[in-house]
């Protein structure tokens, strides 16, 4: 019987913790909105953008890019290179002469900046080196 004379008190502060919940979600919801304004209002407004000068270009002309350190795909040690997951490259460097990997080094850096291919290239180096 004690549980049954409870049941009332309980249902009464769920009551008042759901109106209290309620209330302060609703508290929190207008703050974020108010702070949302705030902010697009400050974004939108013509003193936040400086139109006073052009942006500069960041890709430079294609007259500046020099592309003579680049080798031609056709002209590396190893055939269909373009075509040839980095695994299988990697695996055949350890065979190249110095030259060779050289130039699938530049090849490399000039394009597609593969890490592992790369990576092993750097190592081996670093192993001739020592």
């Amino acid at each position: 019987m004690t549980a049954l004379d409870q049941i009332p008190a309980l249902v009464d502060r769920v009551r008042r913790e759901f109106v209290l919940a309620r209330f302060v979600g609703k508290l929190v919801v207008d703050r974020g909105l108010q702070e949302a304004r705030a902010r697009l209002d400050g974004a939108l407004s013509v003193s936040a953008v400086d139109t006073s000068e052009p942006v500069p270009p960041t890709v430079p002309d294609t007259a500046e890019v020099d592309h003579v350190d680049r080798p031609d795909v056709e002209d590396l040690a190893l055939a269909d290179y373009d075509q040839l997951p980095s695994a299988h490259i990697v695996a055949k460097l350890d065979g190249l002469d110095a030259t060779e990997r050289d130039a699938i080094e530049r090849y490399e850096r000039s394009g597609r900046h593969r890490r592992t291919i790369l990576g092993k290239l750097e190592r081996i180096s670093q192993e001739s080196d020592a």
